[in-house]
């Protein structure tokens, strides 16, 4: 920081005092010969001590700082007017029109395809070369039909039971194609072909209907329930819960014939019995090489079996024979043949 400067009169009074004292600092020993000690003594003023002239050293002014603040600026929104482009229309453009010539096919005839007429579940015109004797689940018809003799003795063959034990439906086609072109003896024998009863496990491959019911342990005879939906041997709700039973119940009911043969596999034999059952199975054993045997072993549980169920209800007016065939797991064209030839036989031979 700069001292400040010191003011004139401050530097005049000492500037006097300084002189004064020169003079008295001498003494009577510094005294000027010849003279008087009593001379006057010259004043000096400070007036007369003052320089002529005067150097004023005025203080450095600063200036306090200046600060302006201007308020701020604010502009009014600029609000652009809308910009409408004119719509544009385009010309429509008109694509000729394509002509295809005309594609003419061919007329398709299909073959007339006659259904045999359906019979309700009741009487049954047992003069009919072919009858529905009822629908299955997935609504297939359960055909019968009938070749030989009308009056003859009755002797009804069905294929398949089983759905996935189909190796009859060959037995049935060659008895039916044979019945037609006349090579098969049928004097005297009124001969029915059920080749499935079981139309919806056939497709399917299964053993069991489509509700899962295995039929040969759902008829009426000694029913007894067995396992659920999904065991191998369910025998359904109730005896004959099953339409496809039903069906056959009502038909054997009504045309009660004399010899009745199920196809099964693949167990390959004839179950034995006594009598003249026994007899005509043991001819059918012999006639198509098949064991006299016991069957399965005592595995499963036998009730609501087809054969059994026809027997019983048979035997109330006649000795009919009802009795299953267990076939190979697959035939050969021969064994078709031998076996065609073995229901020929025993239905002559009765």
């Amino acid at each position: 920081m700069r001292r400040p400067p010191v003011p004139i009169r401050s530097l005049a009074a000492l500037l006097t005092a300084a002189a004064l004292a020169g003079c008295g600092a001498g003494g009577d020993d510094t005294a000027v010969p010849g003279t008087p000690t009593d001379r006057p003594i010259a004043t000096t003023t400070v007036a007369d001590l003052a320089p002529t002239s005067t150097t004023t050293t005025a203080p450095p002014t600063t200036a306090p700082p200046t600060t302006t603040t201007l308020p701020p600026t604010t502009l009014p929104p600029t609000t652009l007017p809308p910009t409408t482009l004119p719509p544009t229309t385009l010309p429509p453009t008109t694509l000729p029109p394509t002509t295809l010539p005309p594609t003419t096919l061919p007329p398709t005839t299909l073959p007339a395809t006659t259904l045999p007429q359906f019979t309700v579940a009741g009487d049954l015109d047992l003069g009919a070369q072919e009858l529905v004797l009822g629908l299955s689940v997935e609504g297939r018809p359960i055909v019968a039909e009938r070749h030989g003799t009308i009056g003859g003795r009755r002797v009804l063959i069905i294929g398949v039971i089983h759905g996935n034990e189909d190796d009859g439906v060959a037995i049935v086609q060659q008895l039916r194609n044979r019945a037609i072109d006349g090579t098969a003896p049928l004097d005297g024998v009124e001969l029915w072909l059920v080749e499935s009863m079981n139309p919806d496990g056939q497709a399917a491959q299964i053993r069991q209907n489509a509700r899962a019911v295995d039929l040969n342990r759902n008829f009426p005879h000694k029913w007894g329930p067995i396992g659920d939906v999904g065991d191998s041997q369910y025998a359904g709700t109730g005896p004959a819960s099953e339409p496809e039973t039903q069906a056959m119940v009502n038909f054997i009911g009504q045309l009660r014939p004399d010899i009745a043969i199920w196809y099964h596999q693949d167990a390959n034999l004839v179950i034995p019995s006594t009598g003249r059952d026994g007899r005509i199975r043991a001819r059918y054993a012999e006639l198509t090489g098949l064991p006299i045997a016991d069957c399965c072993g005592g595995g499963g549980i036998y009730t609501g079996i087809a054969a059994t169920w026809a027997r019983n209800e048979l035997k109330q007016d006649s000795d009919a024979v009802p009795f299953i065939v267990e076939l190979p797991g697959s035939l050969t064209a021969e064994q078709v043949t031998a076996h065609a030839d073995a229901v020929l036989t025993i239905a002559a031979e009765g």
